[in-house]
């Protein structure tokens, strides 16, 4: 008779790890394996980890037909089939999906996500973890395990998909924007004679009225001719000057005249949704910067603070510069008074792609560029909601040296 010695308590089947249970689990029926390998084809490449689980799950109940099997991943994905029908999760205990009967057994399926298999019976040795059933459980892992890493590849996949759309169709409306500035610039190029020619003959005109004594009325009209006229002409060479390629050393620029400069492109915005502007200037010394980019880091702002006030009906745009109290940075705080930004979007209003404008409104870059600029010159950039009602922006850029001034 052989010692006792040395022997080892005889381990149940579903304590042995799966890839090491092919000596020891007895071989399924041909129906049952057959009736996996239908269920597995059925699964598409496209098929989301519900739509896999529940076929792979469905599968399962024909085969065991007196059993409650499920599905649980941290996804937040629930598939459940039950002979009792539709039964609900317990809130006294969650991890468990059929509370309703007695037993239930949690199989971890293979993988680093923490997806469980879950067996539920009232008979407490329906899955005791021997024979022919042990079999089935160890192949459903394996294929719900097969099932949740393509599903994770798909939607990567997807996820860089419409990524990548969303960059194509960025790209072709950069283009159409390049072109229309291009035609802009143009345009713009073509005016400037004769918008000269009008502010110099009108402002001759004005001059020589004035001189002669004509109509008063008259006077004060050709005033506005020759003051709109000049508002123009300073428009055009703004946006000539704009268009035209920056250079890429940063130089000394006076952020007040940036500011305004920004808020000329903005006007018909502002006007059209009945913004006012107040503006709150200290006396602050040159920032260090490119022109051109700090100019479209207030255009973007400004339009934002417009279109956010269009639902309120305007109201007021406040900006505000002052030094701050280290002296080596002039800050900028831009309120606004429209519907505000949620909370929860507070942390995300800088993320490329993200918007909470209408679809075809917004390709929610814009402050994903502002912030990338304003990182460029040294700055900073946060954004908070104020305490009555819109959305304060607070910048900060670097004085600039003493030299540059």
């Amino acid at each position: 008779m052989m010692g006792a010695e040395g022997l080892k308590a005889e381990q149940r089947e579903s304590e042995i790890p799966i890839t090491h249970r092919k000596a020891t689990r007895r071989d399924l029926p041909a129906e049952w394996l057959d009736g996996l390998l239908v269920a597995s084809c059925e699964i598409q490449p496209e098929s989301t980890l519900a739509q896999a689980a529940g076929i792979l799950v469905g599968a399962a109940t024909e085969l065991l037909p007196d059993a409650a099997i499920g599905v649980r991943a941290p996804s937040g994905v629930v598939v459940r089939r039950s002979p009792r029908g539709e039964e609900h999760v317990d809130p006294r205990d969650p991890t468990r999906l059929f509370p309703d009967l007695l037993h239930e057994r949690v199989v971890p399926i293979p993988g680093d996500d923490g997806s469980t298999l879950h067996l539920a019976s009232d008979d407490e040795s329906r899955f005791a973890g021997t024979g022919v059933t042990e079999a089935l459980i160890d192949r459903l892992t394996l294929l719900l395990a097969a099932a949740i890493r393509n599903a994770r590849v798909f939607e990567r996949a997807r996820r860089q998909r419409a990524e990548l759309q969303q960059l194509e169709e960025q790209v072709i409306q950069t283009s159409k924007l390049a072109s229309l500035g291009q035609m802009a610039a143009g345009i713009m190029h073509e005016l400037n004679n004769p918008l000269t020619s009008i502010v110099a003959y009108s402002d001759y005109l004005y001059k020589k009225a004035e001189r002669t004594g004509v109509d008063h009325a008259d006077v004060e009209r050709l005033g506005r001719i020759n003051e709109a006229a000049e508002r123009i002409l300073r428009f055009s060479r703004d946006l000539m000057a704009y268009s035209r390629p920056s250079p890429a050393v940063p130089a000394a620029v006076a952020i007040h005249a940036v500011i305004d400069r920004a808020l000329v492109f903005c006007d018909h915005v502002l006007e059209a949704t009945h913004v006012q502007v107040e503006r709150d200037f200290g006396d602050v010394p040159l920032v260090r910067g490119i022109n051109a980019q700090l100019t479209q880091v207030f255009v973007n702002l400004f339009t934002n603070a417009a279109h956010a006030m269009a639902a309120t009906h305007g109201g007021r745009l406040t900006i505000k510069t002052e030094l701050t109290p280290t002296e080596d940075a002039v800050s900028i705080t831009i309120r606004d008074e429209g519907h505000g930004i949620e909370a929860a979007h507070l942390d995300k209003i800088f993320e490329p792609f993200f918007t909470t404008k209408p679809d075809g409104t917004g390709a929610g870059l814009g402050l994903s560029i502002v912030r990338n600029i304003m990182t460029s010159h040294g700055g900073k950039i946060r954004a908070y909601a104020h305490a009555s009602k819109g959305t304060v922006f607070y910048l900060e850029l670097p004085v600039a040296a003493a030299g540059e001034r």
